[in-house]
């Protein structure tokens, strides 16, 4: 018995309709391998912010370009970035780095305040791991942490040993969001 694939035949509709989800598919899959081949939506010459990098990629701990800072700050243009320049959340937290008590942030001093406040929280990641590593063996455990916290640990073990070292944690730590610009 032959079927032709465009009879009027009863069975010959689900064929059309099984062909026209797979002409469908194709063409979508196509459509979807030039989206991303283009810059995820662009126009291909200049790729789209932040793309590859993961959502959080773009989160970067202190100013990475003080200049940068100053000169977005720097409200009165005469090339110095006072303390009273900043927003309020900023004069807390960036107040701190004025080393000279001169009134004014250079960018010599928010570069070391920033490479502190790195030394600082790393400090502190150690010292949490440290508290929590009861044996000292370097690495926590269901045991160390307990079962709850555990579930949430338990991602960051790469190797699959049951047990999670500093670095794998460091690794799976996801970027944080950027701080939202006022």
């Amino acid at each position: 018995m032959k079927l032709a694939l465009f009879s009027h035949k009863p069975h010959s509709a689900i064929r059309r309709l099984v062909l026209g989800s797979f002409l469908a598919a194709a063409v979508l899959a196509g459509g979807g391998a030039a989206y991303a081949a283009n810059g995820a939506g662009g126009t291909g010459s200049k790729p789209a912010p932040h793309q590859g990098q993961g959502k959080d990629a773009h989160r970067q701990h202190g100013p990475k370009d003080p200049a940068r800072l100053i000169k977005r700050f720097d409200k009165n243009a005469d090339g110095k970035l006072t303390v009273a320049e900043l927003p309020e959340k900023a004069q807390k937290r960036l107040g701190k780095a004025d080393t000279n008590k001169d009134g004014t942030l250079s960018a010599e001093e928010l570069k070391a305040h920033a490479e502190l406040r790195t030394k600082d929280r790393a400090a502190k990641q150690k010292a949490r791991f440290a508290k929590k590593d009861k044996n000292g063996d370097g690495f926590l455990t269901s045991d160390e942490v307990g079962d709850k916290r555990w579930e949430r640990v338990k991602a960051a073990d790469a190797n699959r040993d049951g047990k999670v070292s500093a670095d794998e944690l460091r690794a799976a730590r996801p970027a944080r969001k950027p701080p939202v610009a006022r």
